[in-house]
């Protein structure tokens, strides 16, 4: 069972490692995990030791269509190159991305197989959108006075956008500030741009794609609300009858809890056990 791992924001795969350390160690041997690295510095999360290497990494630092489809891309890259695998492993941002990559896939080849058997999402910030036609379809027909709200960055004036519009940017708001101490930069930073570089959140309502695999979620209870939301969002992108959910009790982190760690590692047996009979 070969299974890629994707690490979140201001990290790196030494790190996730670490951060997995217990559940590698009670899992399967037979089970092999591969980490992928990301390839945009940026600075640590917080709770990184300060004596701990960098550089310190993540998917996509700005958010924006470039860095997003360049990650998309190397997902993909190393698919061809390096799989197959039977199984994806998402922690935080590393979670969404790979989200994301599969939709996308989903929606360009709609009769064509995922290239795992199932996926694991580990709290998941908003899944951001790289298909130019979903956004343009959400934020592309905004008046000039509505695109104003958009890029204000404010929640007082967001709430006058037409959906998909008001709950992209709501929830993105809402998140960036929660998330401020690990990015570091303003909320404004992220929409005070041209129209099609604004990040936009792919809803369910909105995007078609769905994931046909078994899924397992892994939620922390206490999460702040808008991670809650999201992680919720990714949820219902998948079939609900391959759908599993398991909740710990640190805050936006992988469990550590021995007993929570067991839990998890037989869930995760029963979700690859699932898996076998996805084609690949």
């Amino acid at each position: 069972m070969r299974i890629l791992c994707l690490h979140g924001y201001g990290t790196t795969p030494e790190i996730m490692k670490r951060q997995m350390s217990l559940l590698l160690k009670i899992c399967d041997p037979k089970w092999e995990f591969h980490f992928l690295e990301a390839k945009v510095p940026c600075r640590p999360a917080p709770g990184i030791p300060k004596d701990t290497a960098g550089p310190f990494l993540c998917w996509t630092e700005d958010f924006g269509q470039a860095e997003n489809r360049a990650a998309l891309d190397l997902i993909h890259h190393t698919f061809t190159t390096e799989g197959p695998f039977d199984g994806v492993f998402g922690f935080s941002q590393g979670a969404s991305m790979i989200a994301a990559y599969f939709l996308e896939q989903a929606a360009l080849h709609p009769d064509q197989p995922l290239p795992v058997r199932f996926a694991i999402f580990a709290s998941p910030p908003p899944i951001l959108a790289t298909d130019n036609g979903y956004v343009e379809s959400a934020y592309g027909s905004l008046s000039s006075t509505n695109l104003r709200y958009l890029q204000s960055a404010s929640l007082e004036s967001t709430v006058h956008l037409p959906e998909p519009a008001r709950a992209s940017a709501t929830l993105l708001i809402e998140t960036l500030t929660l998330m401020n101490p690990v990015h570091g930069k303003s909320v404004s930073y992220f929409f005070n741009r041209p129209e099609p570089d604004i990040p936009c959140v792919m809803l369910p309502g909105a995007y078609a794609a769905r994931l046909g695999i078994p899924t397992l979620h892994v939620l922390a209870r206490d999460d702040p609300v808008p991670l809650q939301r999201s992680s919720e969002i990714c949820r219902e992108f998948c079939d609900p009858t391959r759908l599993r959910v398991f909740e710990h009790s640190a805050v936006h982190g992988l469990p550590r809890e021995p007993r929570e760690v067991g839990a998890l590692a037989e869930l995760m047996v029963g979700v690859g056990e699932g898996g076998r009979g996805s084609k690949l």
